[in-house]
Order: C-alpha cells, then sequence, then structure tokens
C-alpha cells in the first residue's frame, strides 16, 4: 500500500480505515468468522451435541462455502470500491488458455489419487474400494460433472486464495514465501473438519499428512494460477475437480494410498520449483511491502 493511500485509511473512521490499512489480514479475519461458525456447527451437529432441521443445514454449508468468497469481494469492495470487484470476479472470464490447462485441471488429481492406489498395491498394501468401481463409466462421468459444477457453484476458496490473497503475498513477498504464507490459512480453515464423525476421511489422514498435502498442492495451484495469466476459471475448477474426485476414487478408511499421493504431489511440486527456478510461472517482481 502506497504511503499516501496509508494516510488516508488512517484519517478514515471504524471498520473502514482497518480494512484499508490491513486488506490481507482483514480478508482472513472475515472468512475464519464466517468460515468456522458454520463449520463448527456442522462439526456439533455431526457429534449430536445439535440438531440443524435440513433446511437449516443446508444453509449452513451454503455459507460456509461461500464464506471466502463473501470474505474477499467484501474487502475488496471497501478497498477498491465496485471497479475492483468487477475486476476480482472478471478473473472467472479468463477462458482462452489452452486446452491443456484445462485437461490438467480436471484430470490431475484423478491421476495422483490412482497413482497412490498404484503405489499402495504394487508395496503389497490391500487394495482400497474403490466407490466409482461399482459405477459404469457413463454414470462416473455424470457425477463427475455434478460435482465439478457444484463445487464451483459452492465453494468459493479459490477467490480469496488466489484471487484476492496470492497476488498481494506474491508482490510482497516473492513466490515460494507467498505459498508458505496462504497454505497457513488453508490448512487452518479446514481444522474443525478433523472433528466431523460425518467426515471419515480427515480422521483417517490426519492433520500431519494433510498439511503436507496441501503445502505442496499450493504450489502447484500458484502454477497454474500465474501460467493461466491470473485467471480464476482454471484453478476454481481444479479445485472442484480435487473434490470430486476424492470422494469417487478415495478410500476414506486406509491412509496409506493417500500417502503415496502425498509423495507424488510433492514430486510434482519440487520439479515446478526446480525447473521453473522458484518462480512458478510468475512473471511479476517483488516489492517492498512498506511500499
Amino acid at each position: 500500500m502506497s504511503t499516501v493511500s496509508s494516510v488516508s485509511a488512517m484519517k478514515e473512521p471504524g471498520f473502514n480505515a482497518l480494512i484499508k490499512r490491513q486488506p490481507l489480514l482483514s480478508m482472513y479475519i472475515i472468512l475464519f468468522l464466517l468460515g468456522w461458525s458454520g463449520l463448527i456447527l456442522q462439526v456439533l451437529d455431526s457429534q449430536g451435541v445439535l440438531s440443524m432441521p435440513s433446511p437449516v443445514a443446508f444453509m449452513v454449508q451454503l455459507l460456509t462455502g461461500w464464506a471466502p468468497g463473501i470474505a474477499a469481494v467484501l474487502v475488496t469492495a471497501v478497498i477498491a470500491g465496485r471497479v475492483g470487484v468487477r475486476d476480482l470476479l472478471r478473473r472467472f472470464l479468463i477462458w482462452r488458455v489452452g486446452l491443456q490447462w484445462y485437461i490438467l485441471a480436471l484430470f490431475l488429481i484423478a491421476a495422483i489419487i490412482l497413482g497412490g492406489i498404484g503405489l499402495q498395491v504394487l508395496f503389497g498394501g490391500a487394495t482400497p474400494v474403490i466407490p466409482a468401481a461399482s459405477f459404469s463409466l457413463v454414470n462416473t462421468a455424470i457425477v463427475v460433472v455434478v460435482f465439478i459444477v457444484l463445487g464451483v457453484l459452492l465453494n468459493t476458496e479459490e477467490i480469496a486464495w488466489r484471487g484476492f490473497a496470492l497476488p498481494r503475498l506474491q508482490a510482497c513477498y516473492g513466490v515460494l514465501a507467498a505459498g508458505l504464507f496462504l497454505v497457513i490459512p488453508e490448512v487452518a480453515l479446514h481444522i474443525p473438519l478433523f472433528f466431523d464423525k460425518t467426515n471419515p476421511f480427515f480422521q483417517t489422514v490426519g492433520i500431519y499428512w494433510f498439511s503436507a498435502f496441501s503445502v505442496a498442492m499450493v504450489f502447484v495451484y500458484i502454477f497454474v494460477f500465474n501460467k493461466t495469466r491470473g485467471g480464476l476459471l482454471i484453478v476454481t475448477l481444479m479445485h472442484a475437480s480435487q473434490n470430486a474426485w476424492a470422494n469417487l476414487l478415495s478410500d476414506d478408511h486406509i491412509a496409506r494410498p493417500f500417502q503415496f499421493s502425498v509423495a507424488l504431489v510433492w514430486m510434482i511440486a519440487l520439479a515446478l520449483i526446480f525447473f521453473t527456478k522458484g518462480q512458478l510461472g510468475y512473471e511479476g517482481v517483488a516489492v517492498d511491502k512498506s511500499e
């Protein structure tokens, strides 16, 4: 933030001034207030502490999924007005990026999960139960499409992580540091899910392996975001497909295939860091964070 902007924000009273002085921190605070509120309610419901009627449970899930987008849009509206919000959301219209990026977004995670399953079997482990194995190819395709569409509509994390936070972090701290600063709140946002009894995946893999996966994946997402001209469409499709394939291909009661998948993701992340010399497709330069 420039000196003039900082002085202007200091003169402006109240909540807006705080947001303008610390936009990234403000976005994180709003995101966690909204997101954790919804997730904690879901956890309490799963543990029988409270019982939410179906319409209420749906609204809570909706709020949880939209919390990152709401936080990013609110803070952008305060610091940059309607023009800023328009520019943020117009990142979804960056779609002319090459067919290869759509293929990568839709099938990379499937390949990683299947690779983890293959390594599990290769090294003598039990064959995991793959939910999609009981579906026909046509039904699997339909379910994947439905999951991805719902993921795009109901999960707005990419607006916050890649759309709002990443450009600021890359400009201030450089690409690799930006990834580390980004993954901490990403992992933290999901912490309540480790207590959700209706979601056995998180209890099975544990926070250590989930964090290891998230750290590696954040560098993959940064690379994809930067190489697709800062667009949100491809990374949002990638995030939605990640959740879709996890539901269709993962055995939520065996951790080892996921651990192999973590190793594969780290190989990809380290290769990207090495071959891009740590830039991950970023063409800007880091600037002094006081500017």
